[in-house]
């Protein structure tokens, strides 16, 4: 006659603990695959993806130590022109120090794999529009974001007065500013860009990703 034994209480926590256990691994791995879903800088991303906005024409990356914005609110005016112009935050949330020039920034067309450095103050003078621009820069969506950290004075591309392009930004501080770059070629609007930040101080380029809306 065959005895049926009551299973060992002990043995069936355990095996709840073991699958458990699985499932709360399982759901990590996934979380981490989503968090690695962002290409490496210059590959592009899925038709479509950027960054996540901060407002309509303010995109936006930030981690623990760094914030940085791109506005794209100016550029829209500027389809025709060989001078676009970008809103630029970089906010160091760090204890090191970042070493701030012309050359800290990229645009970048990640499909196309063409690279746009800065352009030069004389030639973005003589499109103009550097007043207009300046009225379109969105400030009012930024102000929450940097009420309780220090603005250092930049000037890359002044109207009038003293250029001021080569700075340093210390723990808790941040510049503001337009920057100019060349009109990528071929389509404009509605076209997905990176905006790369690398300056002295830190080891691997700052990013955002972002699209310059119809008007």
């Amino acid at each position: 006659m065959n005895v049926v034994r009551a299973a060992d209480p002990r043995m069936v926590w355990r095996s709840v603990a073991v699958c458990v256990l699985a499932v709360t691994l399982a759901l990590v791995a996934v979380a981490c695959r989503r968090g690695s879903d962002r290409p490496p800088a210059g590959v592009p991303f899925a038709t479509g993806t950027t960054n996540r906005k901060l407002s309509t024409f303010i995109f936006e990356e930030e981690g623990k130590t760094y914030l940085m914005t791109v506005g794209v609110n100016a550029a829209r005016f500027h389809d025709d022109d060989a001078f676009i112009p970008l809103t630029v935050v970089l906010l160091n949330k760090s204890g090191a120090k970042l070493e701030i020039t012309r050359e800290s920034f990229t645009l970048v067309d990640p499909v196309a794999g063409a690279r746009y450095g800065m352009a030069t103050i004389p030639e973005v003078r003589v499109q103009g529009k550097l007043s207009y621009d300046r009225q379109l820069m969105d400030l009012d969506h930024l102000g929450l974001k940097l009420e309780i950290f220090d603005r250092i004075n930049s000037n890359f591309f002044p109207s009038q007065g003293i250029v001021s392009d080569q700075f340093e930004l210390h723990s808790h501080q941040y510049m503001l500013d337009n920057l100019y770059f060349p009109r990528p070629e071929g389509q404009l609007l509605g076209k997905t860009f990176e905006l790369h930040a690398n300056p002295k101080g830190i080891e691997h380029d700052l990013f955002v990703v972002f699209t310059i809306p119809e008007k």
